[in-house]
């Protein structure tokens, strides 16, 4: 693991050290988890047009690459 710090709200400190004491947990575990939420929950959202990208690059890539590939890659 990595150490490192950061700077919270006054509010926003007591509210996860509440969290924290009611789930019987340290504040540094309940703050992972929430990380690893917001992580699952971004990366699903901004990787959902991945593959819309990917089609759209092949669109307009060269038309005859299966009969070049081997001059392409020499």
């Amino acid at each position: 693991m990595i150490r490192t710090q950061i700077y919270l709200p006054e509010d926003v400190y007591q509210d996860l050290q509440l969290i924290a004491r009611t789930q019987k947990i340290n504040l540094s575990q309940l703050i992972r988890e929430g990380a690893k939420s917001v992580i699952k929950v971004r990366t699903k959202r901004a990787g959902s047009n991945d593959w819309k990208e990917f089609v759209g690059a092949l669109k307009h890539g060269p038309k005859d690459l299966s009969t070049r590939i081997n001059d392409i890659y020499k």
